[in-house]
């Protein structure tokens, strides 16, 4: 008997997976300046479009906000320990720095991220991290909790060795009795249906509790699974592209004075040798066609335009009005950058709990547990007034409000390694100077013994 209700069911998924995957591509197109051209242009006509690409600048300010700077992890207070140090380690084979900035732009144009690890990719527990583009996965999820995923659906197309398209499949799922998660690979070609990967093990169990994939919103949206991206209204940036190229076409046409004369026919008129013009007429009459415009209502309308884009988009309009020389102390940066500030430390949220279950995931596959969660210390993203900050730094260690490892993580400095060496400069100092004292006094302080 056909299942009705499931096969209603199915069908508005596959709908709305489509309606989805149309936005991921037409955001990803405007990203990259391939947008919708508002004028129409006849063959033999000048093409008077302009592509004002503000999607971009709101991707990439968003971007550069939130994995600018470089991002820490800290499992304990103090030395670093073995779990750390094989952490870092893993980063560094995976160029954590160039990793996050692509991680965060694809959040930032799908509004979803998902990352794929593969255990032991590097030898000696280091697994590889791959962000996956979100235009390629399908989740499904609990109707009675939304935030549990059961299945990911992996699919992609890529060229087989015949030189023909080959379809791939890869389903992530969950049992539904005892929780444990498989790997299943499938392969379609010649639009057939999709059968085991003669390439891939058909059906992979996956020995931890946890699946290959760990994914996360861009920008937190309650009751829906994907996440917000940065630029989810691309209505403006057309509305932009079109005033602007109207008054292009507009400028184009009329910018120059255009001559005209009336009374005469074209024999009665003379060019002179100092290129006046000399008409044989006594009712001849020339005269310039001129703008009677400045089209000041047009630049209002678009600059009106321009500011709600960024606007939505959370992003400041750094015009010259708006960044003057009084706008570059601390306070007043805050406050141009308040709706961007707010925005990172929401996208913080989601990108912070997404890097503490990768750590979490990769020290379990490194052979530490399954229970290291790390701490994200995240630097400042605006630029730093050097004299505000040393007056900061001086204000809290005066007080005791922070510690010496704050301030140097605040600075980007490894307390550990800054220590040892600031410990080294004082020996030698002290061996310098014939200061034997001091010199047991740091070696005291340092555990050391006398």
């Amino acid at each position: 008997m056909l299942d009705y209700t499931s096969t209603i069911f199915d069908a508005r998924q596959d709908a709305s997976n489509r309606e989805r995957r149309a936005a991921y591509k037409r955001r990803w197109s405007y990203y990259h300046g391939d947008q919708a051209k508002p004028l129409k242009v006849s063959v033999g006509q000048a093409d008077d479009n302009v592509i004002i690409n503000l999607a971009r600048y709101i991707v990439d300010k968003g971007v550069a906000f939130l994995f600018g700077k470089d991002v820490g992890f800290q499992l304990e207070e103090g030395a670093t320990t073995p779990a750390e140090e094989t952490l870092t380690e893993i980063w560094r084979r995976n160029r954590k720095g160039t990793f996050l900035l692509k991680l965060a732009q694809l959040g930032a144009i799908y509004g979803h991220v998902f990352v794929k690890i593969l255990p032991d990719f590097y030898g000696r527990g280091i697994a590889r991290l791959v962000p996956i583009e979100a235009e390629y996965v399908d989740v499904s999820w609990r109707g009675d909790d939304i935030e549990s995923a059961y299945r990911y659906t992996i699919s992609w197309t890529e060229e087989g060795r015949d030189g023909k398209a080959v379809n791939r499949r890869q389903v992530i799922e969950q049992d539904e009795t005892t929780g444990r998660w498989s790997v299943i690979n499938r392969v379609q070609r010649g639009g057939g249906q999709f059968i085991p990967d003669p390439d891939n093990p058909d059906i992979v169990p996956w020995p931890y509790k946890w699946p290959p994939v760990v994914d996360a919103q861009n920008i937190p949206c309650a009751g829906v699974y994907y996440g917000l991206s940065d630029i989810e209204d691309l209505d403006e940036q057309d509305a932009i592209n079109y005033v602007t190229s109207a008054v292009h076409r507009i400028l184009r046409y009329h910018a120059h004075p255009k001559t005209w004369g009336r009374g005469f026919s074209a024999a009665q008129v003379e060019q002179g040798a100092d290129d006046l013009l000399i008409i044989q007429s006594q009712s001849g009459e020339l005269r310039n066609l001129e703008m009677q415009s400045d089209l000041a209502s047009s630049l209002n309308y678009l600059d009106m335009l321009r500011t709600e884009m960024l606007r939505t988009g959370r992003v400041p309009d750094l015009t010259t009005e708006n960044l003057s020389l009084g706008a570059t102390s601390g306070f007043a940066l805050r406050l141009l950058h308040g709706d961007l500030l707010e925005k990172t430390a929401a996208k913080q949220r989601t990108y912070g709990d997404l890097l503490v279950e990768i750590n979490r995931r990769l020290l379990e596959l490194a052979g530490y547990g399954e229970n290291n969660y790390t701490s994200i210390i995240w630097d400042d993203p605006l630029p730093m007034n050097e004299q505000e900050q040393m007056t900061r730094d001086g204000f809290e260690l005066d007080r005791g409000v922070v510690s010496k490892e704050t301030v140097q993580r605040r600075r980007g400095l490894d307390p550990e390694t800054e220590n040892a060496r600031i410990a080294a400069e004082g020996t030698a100092e002290d061996l310098r100077t014939g200061n034997v004292g001091a010199l047991l006094i740091r070696q005291f302080a340092q555990g050391q013994g006398v």
